[in-house]
């Protein structure tokens, strides 16, 4: 893979708690008036962008979606990739019923599209019994909140995808990665490539956790640079000047 983006060395920005990052949720939204569907549409264009930047010979997308915020990341990814004439394929771990407002209001728009989108584990398995090796697994399950292994859906995709051999994107962390103290569950998706969302997670800092990152990107959701001098985070100010997705190069151990 050619590289594409700049790269930065990881003593260069700050890594955030799963607590600093729920506040900046919070201070976005209260705040300053940003949406969760403006933050959730500049990841899922990021996801997007990444994927098939770093990917060019990949002509087919399956999306693993959840039923939180994570998720509707990757159905707002699913969009973008579809209407840049991609095949893409949305695999829901839950129940439609149970996906929270802004992800449900995603798959409201997928419907409406020629997305297929499936909902039993049975077709994951006929997914990847014709796979290609011109496709590539989106990891939108799970999120940084995640409390506890993985069970039921997530813990049969998370298991399917990782036996699949074929490249994986996690949205934010991967998961079934706790995302302060970086404790690897199981099962926890092993990805190739991680874009996490704002700023990385302290959990990259684990070094059990750290074969399951892959290369580490960082993606702009346009958090104000204010708003992160409020709660004494040190954020350069030039950190995406270049380009709204960064790579940060950890320390071989």
């Amino acid at each position: 893979m050619d590289q594409h983006y700049p790269i930065i060395p990881a003593n260069s920005i700050p890594f955030i708690t799963v607590e600093q990052m729920i506040e900046v949720d919070r201070l976005m939204m209260e705040e300053y008036q940003i949406s969760l569907v403006q933050m959730m549409e500049n990841a899922a264009y990021n996801l997007a962008l990444l994927s098939k930047t770093l990917y060019p010979e990949v002509e087919n997308f399956i999306i693993l979606a959840g039923k939180g915020n994570n998720g509707g990341g990757g159905l707002g990814a699913a969009r973008r990739l579809h209407n840049w004439g991609f095949s893409v394929t949305v695999l829901l771990a839950s129940e439609e019923e149970s996906l929270k407002a802004v992800p449900a209001k995603q798959l409201e728009i997928l419907k409406k599209l020629k997305i297929r989108i499936l909902h039993k584990k049975d077709d994951f398995d006929k997914l990847l019994s014709k796979k290609s090796d011109r496709t590539l697994i989106i990891d939108a399950l799970l999120g940084y909140s995640l409390k506890g292994n993985p069970r039921g859906n997530y813990e049969y995709l998370i298991n399917k995808a990782n036996e699949s051999d074929l490249p994986i994107i996690s949205l934010d962390i991967p998961s079934g990665i706790e995302g302060t103290e970086g404790l690897l569950l199981k099962p926890a998706i092993k990805a190739n490539i991680t874009v996490t969302l704002a700023l990385p997670k302290t959990a990259f800092l684990n070094k059990t956790a750290k074969p399951n990152l892959g290369r580490l990107f960082v993606a702009d959701i346009s958090v104000p640079i204010e708003l992160y001098e409020e709660m004494g985070v040190k954020v350069k100010k030039s950190l995406f000047h270049g380009s709204s997705i960064v790579e940060i190069k950890q320390k071989k151990e």
